[in-house]
């Protein structure tokens, strides 16, 4: 089989073109999970509170122990205390909050500890805050 000038001419442009046309780079790949939140035997206490937010600004754990200290508080007045509903509060808290910028984190829980320091605190738990 015999090819014109004009057909061979458009087999080198079509091959030409084939040729430079460049790869396309790999996809980055997807940055890592965040690791997941621990989940510490129950009963929790202020330290093992403080050990599911881990390495969350100050503001967290700040939360994470005024939460911790109105659970207690609840079990003073002779109210079911559920430590493992405060566990995954803490651990979703955390899942949630560890892949934002620290400050919109530090923000976040600034505004919960916050709103929770205005409920009045009953007597028996005055001696609260330091867990």
């Amino acid at each position: 089989m015999k090819l014109g000038t004009s057909s061979c001419a458009a087999l080198v442009v079509v091959f030409v073109l084939a040729a430079c046309e460049a790869p396309k780079p790999a996809a980055p790949p997807a940055p890592p999970a965040p690791p997941s939140p621990p989940s510490p035997e129950l009963p929790l206490t202020g330290a093992k509170a403080r050990q599911i937010i881990g390495d969350l600004p100050l503001a967290c754990s700040q939360l994470a122990s005024l939460k911790m200290d109105m659970l207690t508080c609840e079990e003073r007045q002779g109210h079911t205390a559920d430590h493992a509903a405060l566990r995954t509060e803490l651990r979703d808290l955390r899942w949630n909050l560890q892949s934002l910028p620290v400050e919109e984190a530090t923000k976040q829980c600034a505004a919960r500890v916050a709103e929770l320091q205005t409920r009045s605190k009953p007597q028996v738990c005055w001696d609260l805050g330091t867990s």
